[in-house]
């Protein structure tokens, strides 16, 4: 393998940005690319490197669930304080670009993959608007991203459930009551250390409403997309899995987390489509960024639901 004299592992290796594989390294001295300087010349004396990880390019700039993404290769770097990300998109008279995402800026992720695609995204607050990071990458090196959300949820605060004399289990005593396996292996490798699980419950997630006209008719009728999903409320975030809800491409996936340290207060709203309740679940941040920046909508029993919402409400006024 080359080896550069340099502190920079590859400097000097022409990088495409189109390797075969994603990989985590212990410094950002040792992605390749430009990566490599742009993340070490803006790491600080005193942050902790926690994860760090490079991704090739994909020739897929948008996922079944409608993240996109401009094609280019990343470097991902997450301390004790934040994340970095770097991105290059390999042409000629475009310079590539470093941001920064405090942790106190996050408001949620998400996190997927169908098949050989994957994708990782952060959502936070810039200039009081809200802003998303995309990266989507090769499903070969989806547990580096998982590390690295990991990583995040470390500093995340755990909320002490003993002191609101509140049931929880560890992932191991509890994730096997989630009948829906390819949702549960994709929620375990998310528990982050001392994260306690609370409990969960199986729903149907809908999309976008989608109004037309009934055939030989001018009437209108609403429509909505559904796909199974798993609601997981833990001592550190909400966790909700969902399948693709365009169309099946074998297991489609892609999880919401949200940290319950950054939801100032969570409500429900119930309306009535076609004789289904439907929950309406509205998410208000402790960031001012502007009204029901976060709105799911999910069909679940009534019971199931009530208890998910005590819950939280214990949750939040315990922090």
């Amino acid at each position: 393998m080359f080896k550069s004299k340099t502190k920079y592992t590859w400097e000097g290796w022409d990088s495409s940005g189109r390797e075969d594989w994603v990989f985590g390294v212990a410094h950002p001295q040792e992605l390749m690319g430009v990566h490599a300087k742009l993340i070490d010349k803006e790491l600080k004396a005193d942050e902790k490197i926690e994860a760090c990880l490079y991704a090739p390019r994909v020739s897929s700039t948008q996922t079944p669930f409608g993240l996109k993404s401009e094609e280019s290769s990343c470097g991902l770097c997450v301390t004790d304080k934040r994340f970095i990300i770097s991105k290059n998109r390999h042409l000629k008279d475009l310079a590539p670009t470093v941001s920064f995402i405090d942790f106190n800026e996050i408001l949620y992720f998400h996190i997927g993959s169908a098949l050989l695609l994957s994708w990782f995204s952060v959502t936070r607050t810039q200039d009081k608007k809200i802003n998303t990071v995309p990266i989507i990458f090769s499903s070969n090196g989806k547990h580096h991203f998982e590390k690295a959300l990991r990583a995040y949820k470390k500093y995340c605060a755990s909320i002490n459930t003993d002191e609101i004399a509140m049931d929880s289990f560890s992932a191991g005593s509890f994730l096997h009551k989630i009948k829906n396996s390819i949702h549960r292996n994709y929620l375990k490798t998310l528990i982050s250390t001392n994260e306690k699980c609370i409990l969960s419950f199986p729903c149907q997630y809908l999309g976008e409403k989608v109004v037309r006209k009934k055939l030989l008719s001018r009437k209108e009728k609403a429509f909505y997309s559904v796909s199974n999903a798993t609601v997981l409320l833990t001592n550190k975030s909400i966790m909700i899995s969902r399948d693709s809800l365009e169309f099946s491409i074998g297991s489609s996936v892609d999880i919401l987390t949200v940290p319950l340290g950054r939801i100032a207060a969570i409500s429900v709203f119930d309306e009535k489509i076609d004789n289904e309740v439907i929950q309406r679940f509205r998410f208000s941040f402790v960031e001012t960024v502007g009204s029901d920046i976060l709105d799911i909508s999910l069909i679940a029993s009534d019971g199931e639901c009530e208890e998910f919402l005590n819950n939280i409400q214990l949750l939040l006024r315990k922090r």
